[in-house]
């Protein structure tokens, strides 16, 4: 398979929302009226009602409720609902309220700030931007997987391929079982041409029941060539018109690329079939 590059699957990238109630000791104080709006919007969060709970915050906001570190709860469920053109301006919002200087925060304020910036800036295609942010975010918890995956990505989208991978590698020797970046290291390796090395890492994690390790080891298998497999690997968990219909647009997909379609387009589309898919499985 000829050597390409594409950037990685940007929605690999997921930080968990629960616990940013108590993200700063001291929050501003609430009304009664305030106080029992806020609880609703910790519920529905923490059930992950998301669209509710945005529309109780964004309540709060059109009253004058929030203030300090409740501006950043409020980029966060908003980052999980609405644009990042939209989620973006919270955060900086957030970090304003907070007080400008991000590394003066506590580690896991300065995480949550950090890391909503980073992806933000990651889906708006403002890479440097994101590095700086993910770097941040490591810097205040040298192991948080998300903080090194997105590290990763933001280093991909600028090319830095090596760069990218350490990251990845990083976030996998605290967990070798976290796949949003044992999925984007496999990624880099098939985009590099190496479908062998994506398809010996992909395979150790087979066992994991993970659909989207699944077909992503496939969508491996399919552009080396080997289509019987990766339809095997997809019957594992799919039925079988299923999973040859999946094996069909990987097919297209390198069809397209042997044609001289741009390879990176095609490895990024194919490659994010596992989040629709598993959706729908």
């Amino acid at each position: 398979m000829p050597s390409y590059r594409t950037v990685l699957p940007l929605l690999l990238i997921s930080l968990t929302l629960g616990g940013c109630a108590s993200l700063v000791p001291g929050q501003p104080p609430l009304d009664k009226e305030a106080g029992e709006a806020l609880r609703l919007a910790h519920t529905l969060r923490d059930n992950r009602r998301f669209q509710a709970a945005y529309e109780v915050y964004a309540r709060m906001d059109e009253r004058g409720q929030l203030k300090g570190s409740y501006v950043l709860e409020y980029a966060s469920v908003a980052a999980t609902v609405r644009p990042a053109k939209e989620a973006l301006p919270l955060y900086q919002r957030a970090r304003a309220e907070l007080g400008g200087d991000a590394s003066a925060l506590p580690a896991e304020q300065r995480v949550a700030l950090c890391s909503g910036l980073g992806r933000a800036h990651l889906a708006l295609g403002q890479a440097a931007l994101a590095e700086h942010d993910f770097r941040c975010a490591a810097h205040a918890q040298p192991n948080n997987l998300q903080a090194l995956n997105g590290l990763g990505v933001a280093y991909n989208l600028q090319k830095r391929d090596e760069d990218a991978r350490q990251q990845f590698e990083k976030a996998l020797a605290i967990d070798p079982g976290y796949s949003p970046a044992l999925n984007n290291l496999a990624l880099s390796w098939l985009a590099s041409g190496d479908s062998s090395r994506a398809i010996g890492l992909l395979n150790q994690a087979r066992g994991q029941g993970d659909i989207s390790l699944q077909l992503n080891l496939a969508l491996a298998y399919v552009f080396a060539g080997h289509d019987d497999t990766a339809q095997a690997v997809l019957l594992e968990s799919l039925e079988a018109d299923y999973a040859a219909t999946i094996v069909e647009q990987f097919r297209t997909a390198r069809a397209r690329v042997n044609a001289g379609a741009p390879l990176a387009s095609e490895l990024l589309a194919a490659s994010q079939q596992p989040l629709v898919l598993s959706e729908q499985n």
